[in-house]
């Protein structure tokens, strides 16, 4: 392999040595990381656990904590066989070292996106030998809206775009590194373990994105016959770092994997009732509040691509693996029946990189009407962002973003977009490409800092119930009747520190519920009825119900059962007999 050296002439001919050198700035600049912790650390534990997504990840953990259980995920008690465990681990380890807050819920997630935006920062320097395009490619991605979101919340997809981006990435080292060197076998073993952690992490999507990926790209290459010879490495390699736990799953529970393989991958992905069922164009039609504020210049940044492959400066090779690697991954979730816009995130590294490299490349060749046009676009939709903002806010249209309680929320907001609207005016005005590219991250970096602060009040009446459930916590004791509608299962269990809830509806648990042991934790009006006759005399009662709970149901709780509504949680509480005669 040709040496190479970056823009501080530090040599940088081993591939991997970089992480290792002493100036930690060769991997990242202070600036860099300092965003990254103003961005992804510093606001985790501001906000309540938001459904549907977070309260799940958070209590699965717990209870693996509470029951020593770390093989078959339990949510409320209930076998939960959505996803394998290795989430679940990191959550767990997380809550055990930061105690059950939203802070430890939520650290694997940013950790992991900080470490794939680390590896976007490797992958561009490792192709481009320059500080400068790996940094702005780091940047990109962190920035990136998406990425940004998913990554300060407690989801899956942050694990599962971490391992399949460490797998291309070192499977791409491995294969263009000279096949007789000493050591290259441990790249593609390290390769498969990341796809086998993928696996583990969401299931078999893991095999099919690499598959989809590098396949192409090797036979692209000509280099199929790579595949022959050391393809078994990395199937050997994920096979047995996923081994053991599959057995283990299987011993216990026999079902899992029907379930897992034909419910929670083929009728998904396949079938016409499949979850979050949505048309072929849905990540299209989502992709410019996804790929805010990037997305704008691709135009110029494909332009600078061109001008970079034409001068010689980027290996053919990289250019291919990454427009595969961000092409077919996008076609492939769009051609599926179920669809979340976290599907596509894995997609974001290759994005990243190529905008990175260029745009660079389209700016160092003084060319600008592309970079103006784009960063233009970002300025006007900042200002109608804050003209709609001082509108809804000082004159009477029928909707207020923010209440007359958070006046300074809608300031912090509208200073954000201020200054944001300021540095894209400078991008486009300035003269120095240098000026230009860091402009146009401070467009956006305002908005980041301050959005985790600024959710209005009527947004966490709606996505957040925590808020309603800890009132309680202290009033129910370990022998209360808890019940609840199955949306809200996942935060009532994390809130208020039970796993023996009963449900009113069946939702995502309903699986779980079909076990002869979990039967009677579904209660229809016959059992609903004979469960308050049995207790209410005796122990204080709690049902949480999303929107309004049942007519029929309620009509049967004890007559001193009060009701309460915040935003669109409604929840009715019973005291026991003692405390209702004081």
């Amino acid at each position: 392999m040709k040496e190479l050296s970056d823009t501080h002439g530090i040599n940088i001919s081993n591939p991997i040595s970089v992480c290792w050198y002493k100036d930690p700035t060769v991997l990242m600049s202070g600036g860099v990381l300092l965003i990254y912790f103003l961005l992804y650390i510093l606001p985790l534990g501001y906000r309540p656990l938001l459904i549907p997504d977070e309260p799940r990840y958070a209590e699965i953990a717990r209870e693996m904590l509470a029951t020593g259980d770390w093989v078959t995920p339990h949510l409320n008690g209930l076998r939960y066989f959505e996803k394998p465990p290795l989430g679940y681990w990191l959550n767990a380890i997380s809550i055990a070292l930061f105690g059950e807050n939203e802070f430890a819920v939520r650290f694997p997630s940013a950790l992991a996106a900080g470490t794939t935006t680390l590896i976007v920062y490797l992958f561009a320097l490792q192709v481009w030998a320059n500080q400068r395009i790996a940094r702005l490619a780091a940047l990109i991605h962190m920035t990136s809206l998406e990425v940004y979101v998913v990554g300060t919340l407690s989801v899956l997809d942050n694990f599962v775009t971490l391992f399949l981006t460490s797998g291309i990435f070192t499977f791409y080292l491995a294969a263009s590194a000279p096949q007789k060197k000493p050591g290259g076998r441990k790249l593609w073993v390290l390769s498969g373990i990341a796809f086998g952690l993928a696996f583990l992490t969401k299931g078999f999507l893991a095999f099919a994105i690499p598959v989809l990926v590098l396949v192409p790209w090797i036979i692209w290459q000509g280099e199929w016959r790579i595949l022959i010879k050391k393809g078994g490495w990395i199937i050997l390699a994920a096979i047995l770092i996923s081994l053991p736990w599959a057995v283990l799953i299987h011993l216990r529970e026999g079902d899992f994997w029907r379930y897992f393989f034909w419910i929670e991958h083929i009728k998904r992905f396949t079938a016409d009732n499949a979850q979050h069922k949505a048309p072929f164009y849905y990540f299209l039609m989502y992709l410019p509040a996804l790929a805010f504020p990037w997305l704008s210049l691709v135009p110029a940044a494909i332009s600078g691509l061109r001008r970079i492959d034409r001068d010689g400066l980027k290996k053919r090779s990289a250019l291919r693996l990454l427009w595969l690697w961000l092409l077919l991954p996008f076609l492939f979730f769009s051609t599926s029946s179920g669809k979340l816009a976290t599907y596509i995130l894995p997609c974001f590294p290759p994005f990243a990189v190529l905008a990175a490299a260029g745009l660079t490349g389209y700016l160092n060749s003084r060319h600008y009407k592309l970079f103006n046009i784009g960063i233009l676009f970002n300025t006007l939709i900042f200002l109608c962002l804050l003209g709609a903002i001082l509108i809804s806010q000082t004159m009477d249209i029928g909707f207020r973003a923010y209440d007359e309680t958070e006046h300074a929320k809608a300031a912090l907001l509208a200073l954000s977009l201020l200054l944001g609207t300021s540095a894209g005016l400078t991008a486009f005005f300035a003269t120095r490409h240098e000026i230009k590219l860091a402009a146009s991250i401070a467009l956006i970096a305002p908005l980041l800092l301050v959005i985790q602060f600024v959710i209005p009040n009527e947004t966490m009446r709606h996505k957040a119930p925590g808020q309603l459930l800890m009132q309680y916590r202290d009033r129910v004791n370990d022998n209360a009747i808890i019940i609840s509608e199955a949306s809200l299962v996942r935060a009532t269990a994390w809130y208020l520190k039970r796993d023996d809830i009963y449900l009113i509806s069946k939702g995502e648990v309903g699986y779980g519920l079909g076990y002869p042991d979990a039967r009677h934790r579904y209660l229809d009006k016959e059992r609903f009825q004979s469960l308050l006759e049995e207790n209410a005399s005796r122990w204080p009662i709690l049902m949480v119900c999303k929107r309004k709970c049942d007519g029929e149901l309620t009509a049967l709780l004890p007559p001193t059962a009060q009701k309460q509504v915040w935003g669109q949680f409604t929840l009715w509480f019973a005291p026991e007999a003692r405390h209702q005669i004081l």
